[in-house]
């Protein structure tokens, strides 16, 4: 019952989004998510009411006899170049404002670290635990989790891999590196990024991280 009011949380959420900038959003889940349970603290209930004064591209229903201005018809081709240009540069400026309102990250032991793991979802629980028995090993690793995987927090990435001591970066995924990417254009190879990952739903061990994040501190 836990488990499905976190998935009942995300999704609410990404309603909410959706509905702000009129556009798809999509939420990252995984074959653990089905297997666990926990608790929750769930918000206040928010009651959806629609405005169509205030939205209307909202489809409220018409019937004939309707005024057919009020009728919500939303469209996206414009074969004019000029009205497609209108429009595009309208896009634009929404995702523009997704991206410095949404960017969403966790950092986790970071402010002393000398190698800092990336993860995100499940993955990232493992990794904490891994940054833990490490630290209980004299590393001094830590995680930093995005949140969002877009828009992607690039600059405090950047600013934490920039951090005095920082000597390497390892990406643990439970794929073949669909982030890897995103990791190395924040850094922007200012500090060494390697990468570790499992597919086919096996996932990345702790004993796996902290092997792999030994390897890097002996230059492996």
């Amino acid at each position: 019952m836990q488990m499905i009011f976190m998935q009942i949380l995300t999704r609410l959420f990404a309603f909410d989004k959706a509905e702000q900038y009129r556009m798809p959003v999509l939420f990252l889940a995984d074959g653990i998510i089905a297997q666990m349970m926990e608790p929750v603290e769930m918000p206040e209930m928010v009651e959806y009411k629609v405005d169509p004064e205030k939205k209307p591209w909202a489809a409220t229903g018409w019937k004939p006899g309707d005024d057919p201005a009020k009728r919500a018809v939303i469209n996206s081709l414009f074969i004019n170049t000029e009205d497609l240009t209108v429009h595009n540069d309208h896009l634009q400026a929404i995702y523009a404002e997704a991206r410095k309102n949404e960017q969403m990250w966790e950092e986790y032991k970071l402010e002393d670290a000398e190698y800092i793991i990336t993860a995100f979802g499940t993955v990232s629980r493992i990794a904490r635990s891994a940054v833990d028995e490490l630290r209980e090993m004299g590393i001094k690793a830590g995680l930093f989790r995005p949140i969002t995987v877009w828009p992607f927090p690039y600059e405090h990435l950047k600013a934490a891999a920039d951090r005095e001591g920082v000597k390497a970066l390892l990406d643990v995924e439970a794929n073949e590196g669909q982030m890897l990417e995103d990791v190395k254009l924040a850094v922007n190879g200012a500090k060494h990024v390697d990468f570790f990952g499992h597919c086919g739903s096996l996932m990345p061990t702790t004993e796996e991280i902290k092997a792999k994040i030994l390897e890097m501190k002996e230059g492996k």
